[in-house]
């Protein structure tokens, strides 16, 4: 995919794909070195479903999970668990990562995924329920390998 012939085929994918929709045919560059994210390293993120849901339960509404982009949701540990991490590595199926940072969410999050309306403040409810606006954990791939739904995450011993 990174490669000029792969960068094409993924363009002419995408316009085969949106007819009409898409105008013309999409082009692809790829920067060797840069991260198209948050962060300035690549990461992976990882969200812990009982963390939204606890959330969602102290501010008496639904916050839809596309809001946060999470590359990994999982579910399985209690709420804000995943803060504990910090430093420490996961297997996730054969992927071995090491947590790096929390991940502080952006004014991104207030835009609902489903009207597309302005409708929350996550970051200022974060911010007034744990004193921090963190949602979610990034990690960097130590050695890759591969995962799959229901996959359990494994905390290696320090």
């Amino acid at each position: 995919v990174l490669s000029a012939d792969g960068r094409h085929r993924v363009g002419a994918w995408l316009a085969a794909f949106l007819g009409p929709e898409a105008r013309g045919t999409p082009h692809f560059l790829h920067q060797p070195g840069h991260v198209f994210s948050d962060s300035k390293q690549p990461v992976i993120s990882l969200i812990n479903l009982a963390s939204l849901a606890d959330l969602e339960a102290k501010v008496g509404a639904r916050r839809h999970k596309r809001r946060f982009r999470a590359n990994i949701w999982y579910s399985g540990a209690r709420a804000w668990s995943e803060r504990d991490w910090l430093g420490r590595e996961l297997l996730v199926g054969q992927l071995r990562l090491r947590v790096l940072k929390a991940i502080p969410r952006c004014p991104a999050t207030e835009v609902n995924p489903e009207t597309c309306e302005r409708d929350a403040k996550p970051v200022a409810e974060l911010k007034a329920l744990n004193g921090d606006i963190n949602l979610g954990v990034y990690a960097e791939v130590i050695e890759g390998g591969a995962i799959a739904m229901g996959d359990a995450i494994a905390l290696l011993p320090e």
